[in-house]
């Protein structure tokens, strides 16, 4: 049974990885649990953002991003991509036009959450900007804390008109083999409201040996499950009746 006072703040457990449990949980008033398979390590909330840092400092000397400041990147951008760090090459600034970048959005099918690549004309938040609000609004996707998709995409575009791109050495991100943003999809959107798709930008562009990056949409697989689980509780429901 779970406990009520414990908020899980990240768990990135996997079968397939080096730790089967690794989970972050917040005992609410009383301390920062840190669950590595079997063993649990509990810190202070002091200690836990010294713990931070130390690691943010490790990265950074280790260069996994190839002289790039690891600062400089969205920690949630960095989780999704930590798989394929291990293949990285070497990361390089490129020059391309707004129209030719794609962008991965997420719909609804039932109660699935499935994806599909779009241009970026026909992502949810570049219809926000263009008045077409309801899709945005409610579009799900991962935001921090305290922050809604409106107030996320509006302040973008106020940092944008006010500071340029890349502000802060914060670049779109994309991996060789497409031209499919991994990071900075808002800041396209927002710089294609602004400046049209013709306008040329300047992007970091992740060169990994192989092919494990490059995305393949697993819709088909999900639907296939989903389909499934459906029929057997059909026939668990029956067998009892």
């Amino acid at each position: 049974m779970s406990n009520p006072a414990v908020i899980v703040l990240d768990d990135v457990s996997s079968k397939k990885g080096p730790f089967k449990r690794f989970t972050i949980e917040d005992n609410i008033g009383e301390s920062i649990h840190l669950h590595i398979d079997n063993m649990r390590v509990d810190f202070t909330i002091n200690e836990f953002l010294e713990f931070s840092e130390m690691v943010r400092k490790s990265l950074k000397e280790l260069d996994i991003l190839k002289s790039y400041d690891i600062n400089k990147f969205d920690e949630h951008f960095l989780k999704q991509c930590a798989n394929y760090l291990p293949d990285l090459i070497e990361i390089k600034k490129e020059k391309i036009k707004l129209k030719y970048l794609k962008a991965i959005v997420h719909y609804k099918f039932k109660d699935l959450t499935l994806q599909k690549i779009v241009p970026l004309n026909e992502t949810p938040a570049y219809k926000y900007l263009k008045g077409d609000k309801y899709e945005w609004i409610n579009y799900p996707q991962f935001n921090y804390f305290g922050v809604n998709n409106e107030e996320r995409l509006l302040k973008l575009k106020e940092s944008i008109e006010k500071n340029g791109y890349p502000y802060d050495e914060k670049y779109i991100v994309l991996f060789n083999g497409q031209n499919l943003i991994r990071d900075g999809q808002h800041r396209a959107v927002v710089l294609a409201y602004l400046y049209g798709f013709d306008y040329e930008i300047e992007v970091l562009k992740f060169y990994f040996k192989g092919n494990k990056h490059i995305y393949n949409n697993s819709n088909s697989k999900k639907l296939l499950i989903w389909f499934l689980k459906k029929i057997y509780r059909k026939l668990k429901r029956a067998v009892k009746h």
